[in-house]
This record gives structure tokens, sequence and C-alpha cells, in this order.
């Protein structure tokens, strides 16, 4: 897209969207941009900010309208680095390759199917439903005699990285240099990793693919009836992945199964502390906490949007997008639509079924991980509120918030309760 080719509805947004404070709390602007500007041009970064549902929802249900090759960034850090290019470019003959978000049919539908059987949600969900429960206890063990925690350090990132560990046979003392390589990954996708650490990202990128791939390798060698193993044996007819391919795969696994979580439980824990009468409805009836999962996710969606591009012109309500143009579909916007939720105030008695928020996106792109992000959501508030009853936010240390336009999350989130006891002794 060289420019924007604008018509009377459609007036460049202003600067505001992308400073601290309206990332802190982006959701007045979104109101006014889907009364106003639903479909608004974002000059500092060059795509389209769509806010509204139905255009969200259409524009995911048309694959074959919008193109998903871009889906994650809206600018990539290394393009700034000519050395940090020459390093991937160098990646032991495995170029990077476009799998599942980042495709298209017929493409994307070869990789769905196949990560569908590996990830096998409904196996994969049993096999790791009492794993969830053990990690879930011994993060509260490491606090519970405290009486404080950091949530998002102690609790709200290690969970999700120790389910990636699990899927992606990683030791658990790994834990730490995974998430060091999403990190990174993350940063550079975002464009807001620093000049001077462009570089080590890139390196950091091909430690991850080493490491990887060794994994591939001890399977072709020796095969499992574990995530890997199902993904490198093809079924009868079905085209094996490339090497290339299980590396975008296991990369893809291990951004998308821990960031978005770690968002989710952070936001939700926030959400549930700033409400103690709720706290305690849900200690009378933990029953109803999936409908409240649910709407904390719609509330505070923690991958705020995806990006596709325009293979057409399109038209939205007289705004025209030209063929080539980026868009972003602002999931945090559309989910709070007036059209469907009102005032989009939080409602823990909401039935999110009759209008499916758009967290986890929708159509054939829909998150494949949803299953498992949600039992863990589940079990980790349960599980909380049981074991420490009285958890509340800390007086004297503010929460903070990521600054980051397609993710909301917390940064840090401290919380205090009355000191409880270990499940388990100390070794």
């Amino acid at each position: 897209m060289s420019g924007c080719p604008f018509t009377s509805a459609a007036k460049p947004i202003p600067a505001t969207l992308l400073t601290e404070e309206a990332l802190q709390d982006p959701f007045e602007i979104y109101k006014r941009l889907r009364a106003e500007q639903p479909v608004a041009f974002v000059t500092e970064q060059n795509f389209w900010l769509v806010t509204r549902y139905n255009d969200c929802e259409f524009i995911l249900s048309h694959p074959e309208k919008f193109s998903s090759r871009e889906a994650v960034s809206s600018t990539n850090a290394y393009r700034r680095s000519p050395e940090a290019l020459r390093i991937l470019s160098g990646s032991k003959g495995h170029p990077r390759a476009r799998t599942l978000i980042m495709s298209d049919p017929p493409e994307h539908t070869r990789y769905r199917a196949i990560l569908q059987r590996s990830l096998s949600p409904g196996k994969t969900l049993r096999q790791l439903a009492t794993r969830m429960q053990e990690i879930i206890d011994d993060l509260i063990d490491g606090f519970a005699e405290r009486g404080e925690c950091e949530f998002v350090r102690e609790f709200a990132y290690p969970l999700p990285m120790r389910i990636v560990a699990t899927i992606l046979d990683v030791p658990p003392e790994r834990i730490d240099m995974l998430k060091a390589w999403s990190d990174d990954f993350i940063s550079v996708q975002a464009g807001n990793i620093p000049d001077d650490r462009i570089v080590d990202a890139a390196r950091h990128t091909i430690e991850f693919e080493e490491y990887i791939l060794a994994k591939i390798e001890e399977r072709r060698r020796e095969p499992r009836d574990d995530f890997f193993g199902r993904l490198i044996q093809p079924h009868e007819g079905e085209q094996p992945l490339t090497t290339q391919e299980l590396l975008n795969f296991a990369l893809q696994i291990l951004v998308g199964g821990n960031e978005s979580t770690t968002n989710f439980l952070g936001n939700g824990m926030y959400e549930l502390m700033r409400r103690p009468h709720l706290v305690a409805e849900l200690q009378r009836e933990p029953g109803r906490i999936p409908e409240v999962v649910e709407e904390i996710l719609r509330y505070e969606s923690p991958l705020q949007g995806l990006f596709r591009v325009a293979l057409e012109e399109q038209d939205f309500d007289g705004v025209r997008v030209p063929k080539g143009a980026k868009l972003m579909l602002n999931f945090g916007s559309a989910n709070r639509d007036e059209t469907y939720y009102g005032d989009g105030e939080f409602d823990p008695h909401r039935d999110n079924r009759s209008t499916l928020h758009l967290a986890f996106g929708r159509g054939i792109h829909a998150c494949a991980g949803q299953a498992i992000a949600r039992r863990e959501g589940m079990l980790a508030f349960e599980t909380l509120i049981r074991r420490l009853p009285d958890l509340r936010l800390s007086p004297s240390r503010a929460p903070q918030r990521q600054t980051l336009f397609s993710l909301r999350g917390m940064k840090k989130l401290y919380l205090e309760f009355t000191q409880a006891p270990r499940l388990r002794a100390s070794t």
C-alpha cells in the first residue's frame, strides 16, 4: 500500500491512540472511533483500524477477500538490521515458513488439519488436565506462606509457560529460556525492540530453531505419541510437513500458547480482585466460573487484534479501502460494540453464547488452542479463590499494565492474602 486514498468519511485517526496513556485505557477512543470512524487509517503505522464487531466478523469470515499473510505484525524490526537478516538467512537451510495463522487456503487448510490432529484438543486436554492442576497448586505453594505475591511473575507467566513446555517436551529448568525466545519474537514483530537488541533476537531465533530441530530429529529416529511425534508422522494421503514448517509450528505454539494466556490470567485476576462481591459469589457457586471466564475474555481481550491484507478494493460504509491495504481487526473494540453489548461494561451474568466474542478470533483462523487456554483459566481462578479466600489487591503497590497496541495484559499485579498452608511439604 503506497498511500491512503481517503474518501470524505475516512480521515487519519489522531496520534493519541498510540500514546502510553491511550494504551493504558484505549476504550473511550475505541468508542469514539466506532461512532465516527469505524474503519480509520492509522498514519503512523500505515494500516487501517477496524473497530466494529460486524466489520471484524465479516473480514474474519471471508479469507478469500482478506489474506492472513501478515496476520501478527504491523512491522518487523529485522528489516532495520542487515546483520540480523544475514543471521536469519543462514539458518542451516531452513528459511522462514508461513504456517497456520499467516497462511491462506488451500495451504492453511492442510496446516489446520495437521495441527488439529497433532494437538488433538480433547486428547491433549485429558492428558494435560491433571498436570495443569499440579502446576497451579505448585505455583500457589510457592507464595502461599508469604501472604503476598506478584501475580504475573509468580503465576500468570509460569503457568502457561509450563504447559507449553509440557507440549513441546521442554524440561522445567529451560522455561526461562523459552520465555526469552518468545519475548524476543513478539518484540521484533511489534517493532518495539531496541536497535541494539535486534541482532541478539535473530541469534535467539536460531537458538530456538536448533533446539527444536533436535527434538524433531529425535522423533524421526524414535517416534512417540506426543505433540511432535503426531506432527511429524503423516496420515495416509497427507503431505508431510517440511522441516521449516515444523519449526514454524513450534514457534507458533510457543508464542500463542503463553503470551495471550498470561495476559488473560492477569486481566482476569485484576477484574476479579476489583469485584470482591463477585469473588464471594464464585466461592459459593464455582460452577459459574466458566461464564465469568467468557466475560473476562470479552471485556479484556488479551489479543487486541490481528492483521489482514485486502485482496481487492473494499467498501465499508462509504470508506474505500484499496487493494493491498493492511487492516488491523480490533477485537478489543469489537468486543465492546454497543450494537451487541450495550454499554459494554463487565457483566458476570452475560450470556456470551448469543453473540460470540472475538477474543480467540473467528472462522478458519480461530485459535486452535483456545480450549486449553480456557481450561487453564477456569482451573486457575477456581483454585486461587478456594485456597486463598481473602485474596485482594495490594493497597500499597499499584498494578501496572503492559503498553503494547496489539496485546493487553498486566505487567505487574500485586496481591495480598492471609497466609495459607502449602499442599505439599517443602523438599
